[in-house]
Parts: C-alpha cells; structure tokens; sequence
C-alpha cells in the first residue's frame, strides 16, 4: 500500500511514503517441478483494512480468464520460467541430445540414426499396428484434445469435482501455449516430414515447393505431455492417473513416427517442450496476481497527518 501525503497539519506538504509492499511467491512443486520460495512481509493495519474492503475476488486461478492466464504466461516464460530451465540440466541435457539426434539426418551418406529409427518403427507398426496408431493421432488432435478438455471442466464443475475442472482448465491453458511454441518453432527449424525421399534435414530452405516441411517439433507430442504434465501434477497423489497420462501421450507420440509423420526427434524435443510448459503452467498458478486497486482517506492522529492511501493487494 502506498501513503501519498497531500498536507501535514503544521509541516506543509511530506514526501511520499511507501508502508509496505505484500509479495507471495509460489511453494515448490513436488518431484521434479520447479517451485520458487515463499517470502512475505507483514502490512501494517491500514494495510490490512484497506485490503479487506477492497472486494477483491479469492476466486482460484484457473477460474480466471483462459486468456488472461495465456497471455500472463507469454511474460512469465521469457522473465523467469524459460532462464531458470536453461539452467536446469535435466531439461538442457535432453534438449540439446534431441537437436543433436535431429541433425544427424545432414550426414553425407544421406542415413543417419534418427532416419533409420523412424523406417524401423515404421516397418514394424506395418499391419494391425496402424489402425491403433491412427486412433491415438487422432486423440492427439488439437480439436480432439479441445472437446476432451471442455467436456472434462464442464462435468468437474457440474459434478462438483474440482480438481477434475482444475485439470481441465490448467490443460486448456498448456494446450495454448503448446500450440503456439511448437508453429514457432517448426517455422524457424524448417524440417521436411518423413516420405518423399526426404532425407529431414534442418533448416532445409531449398525443400522441393508443396512438400510439409514441419516436423520438427511434433505438435502432437508437445500437446499429448503438456496435458499430461498438468494432470499428473494436479492429481499428484494418485500414481496410476499419473501412468495413464504419462503412457497416453508416449503412445500418441509413438503414432506420429509409427504413421510416418515425424521423425523420433521431432517427438522426443516435442515432449520435452510439452513437459516444459505442463510445468510451467502448474508453477504459474502459484504465483500471485493482483486483484483491484483502492484508494481512501487517510489520517494519522499521532502524526497529524492527512491525505490519500492507495492499496494493490495480491492473492492467489
């Protein structure tokens, strides 16, 4: 809350005061989450009053706007979520092995471990294979995954199932901004798909004109774990959601390689994005948002002391 002092009965006018500024930070998430420390400084009473007439709403987060958390989502990457999981070697590792992988299509002799991964799986999902591989893909589709996600927040919320809502509307939040890296990063990787004697090189600027050339990463993978990342982590205390969700999106990964549509890299980083994200989203709910400003009259007896205090509270 900030004191602004218009006039001092017999000092004139003061400076600004500042009384104190409320912070909240999220708890750390369990397992392999990343939390932030909660910290917090006590307000003093004017502080406290002017918070509780505020008539701010205690509305949980995912309750807010979809679109709202989206866009408070595109900041929070680039300022603190993205320059934390650079750091993170569980997450540096495996991405630069998977664009490592990826690159050996660009070997001269034309193979490379990823190409001759992506005909192995694919020769061998050859028959009654692909008829459950095309089912998965399917249920890897962004429209798919939409009517999923809706119907779930719709029964949670009619049922009186929370968390089942929760999962829904945080998933729906995932969904987007797993969308929305995987376009960018296929425009600027530029990957031919498996077939027509694509060889899946990156970069690969002078691709034959009418040819796919967004495989990497796969956008179903990136989807499949997001989803999967926030349902795991809401329904943190029940391990076999956790293998149902987990085991879902390795098989609509798997499809994607299994039809012929991405190479192993391209759903492996894919994942790996996903997961990313599904965790960035879980650790985003915690942080605080600030609900309404509110301005009042302020006087100080003990100080004789007149003016206007305003208050920005933050709640959860």
């Amino acid at each position: 809350m900030l004191i602004l002092n218009r006039c001092n009965l017999g000092r004139g006018v003061r400076s600004l005061l500042i009384s104190s500024i409320v912070l909240f930070s999220a708890p750390a998430l369990a397992g392999n989450q990343a939390g932030v420390d909660t910290k917090s400084s006590a307000p003093d009473s004017s502080a406290v009053r002017a918070t509780e007439s505020s008539g701010s709403s205690n509305r949980p987060t995912w309750r807010t706007s979809l679109f709202g958390r989206f866009f408070r989502d595109l900041k929070y990457l680039f300022t603190s979520w993205w320059p934390a999981e650079i750091r993170r070697p569980g997450f540096t590792a495996p991405l630069v092995g998977g664009i490592a992988f990826a690159s050996t299509s660009d070997w001269s002799n034309g193979e490379g471990p990823d190409l001759e991964l992506e005909e192995y799986i694919q020769n061998e999902s050859r028959g009654r294979a692909k008829g459950p591989a095309r089912v998965f893909t399917d249920i890897g589709d962004g429209l798919a995954g939409a009517v999923l996600i809706g119907s779930g927040y719709l029964i949670g919320r009619w049922s009186g199932h929370e968390r089942l809502a929760e999962a829904s509307s945080l998933s729906a939040e995932a969904l987007l901004s797993a969308g929305l890296w995987s376009t960018a990063l296929k425009a600027i990787a530029v990957r031919a798909r498996p077939g027509n004697e694509s060889r899946g090189e990156l970069f690969d600027r002078d691709a034959p004109r009418g040819q796919s050339v967004d495989s990497f990463p796969s956008g179903h993978a990136t989807g499949a774990f997001a989803i999967a990342t926030v349902v795991s982590g809401v329904y943190r205390d029940s391990r076999w959601i956790r293998w149902v969700a987990y085991g879902t999106a390795g098989l609509v990964g798997y499809s994607r390689i299994a039809l012929g549509r991405h190479f192993p890299s391209d759903v492996f980083v894919g994942g790996l994005l996903g997961n990313s994200l599904g965790r960035m989203v879980l650790a985003h709910r915690e942080e605080p948002r600030m609900s309404a400003s509110t301005f009042r009259p302020f006087f100080d007896p003990a100080r004789q002391t007149v003016g206007v205090a305003w208050s920005r509270t933050w709640v959860k």
